[in-house]
């Protein structure tokens, strides 16, 4: 999954949120999904910033 594909799927469960009342089930499940997202995205986004310290220490 792509960063924009994760993110997209994060705004769609955020406006879920907002318009559907959820019972706790579906809420639980999304709330879940949401946090395995968000994992996704921050760990594109460390490897992201661990490449660019590496190409500014070989330019270096």
């Amino acid at each position: 999954m792509t960063y924009a594909e994760a993110m997209a799927e994060l705004e769609q469960i955020l406006a879920q949120l907002r318009e559907v009342p959820a019972d706790i089930d579906q809420l639980h499940a999304r709330v879940a999904r949401a946090e395995q997202l968000l994992a996704a995205c921050r760990a594109k986004l460390r490897g992201v910033e661990e490449g660019l310290i590496e190409l500014r220490q070989q330019t270096e």
